[in-house]
């Protein structure tokens, strides 16, 4: 797989609506709505001209800013290199914007995405937020899902 990541554009809209983990959410506008207003950044991982997958960079995250989150690699893409382009175009706009650090939040019971985090070089803070609404599924089906997530960073300043 050669996948390559960029900026969410209008012309992406139909086909991640398509394809939105839970459409009910209709974060796929809300998200590109928050980046036309430049609270964030909305990435697409593109694999031979289709998408495979998304993921946000939060600029105005309240609690750990600049916050990536909101990754979803398509299934059918996983375990071929999205997720890691995805987080390493992210963390690349991050520095691009002086940031020395990326956040994420992650729920501890999430079993695929934490190794994949850790591999990353993401390492937990000790701290946590506390979720009160689970807005986004992060355990697979018949997991029960944590009451708090915990929070990871990774320096963008150690080379």
């Amino acid at each position: 797989m050669a996948v390559t990541v960029r900026r969410v554009e209008a012309a992406d809209l139909e086909y991640l609506r398509e394809h939105e983990a839970r459409p009910e959410l209709g974060l796929v506008d809300e998200l590109f709505a928050a980046q036309e207003a430049g609270d964030l950044i909305f990435a697409v991982a593109i694999d031979d001209g289709t998408p495979v997958g998304t993921a946000v960079l939060d600029l105005k995250s309240e609690e750990i800013p600049p916050e990536l989150r909101n990754m979803w690699v398509y299934p059918h893409a996983r375990r071929r290199g999205a997720g890691r382009a995805l987080s390493s175009w992210l963390e690349d706009q991050a520095r691009e914007a002086n940031y020395d650090a990326v956040f994420l939040a992650v729920d501890p019971n999430n079993e695929k995405a934490v190794p994949l985090y850790v591999s990353l070089e993401y390492h937990p803070t000790g701290e946590h937020i506390f979720v009160e609404e689970h807005t986004e599924q992060q355990v697979e089906e018949g997991v029960e899902a944590s009451t708090h997530y915990a929070i990871y960073k990774k320096s963008l300043t150690a080379r």
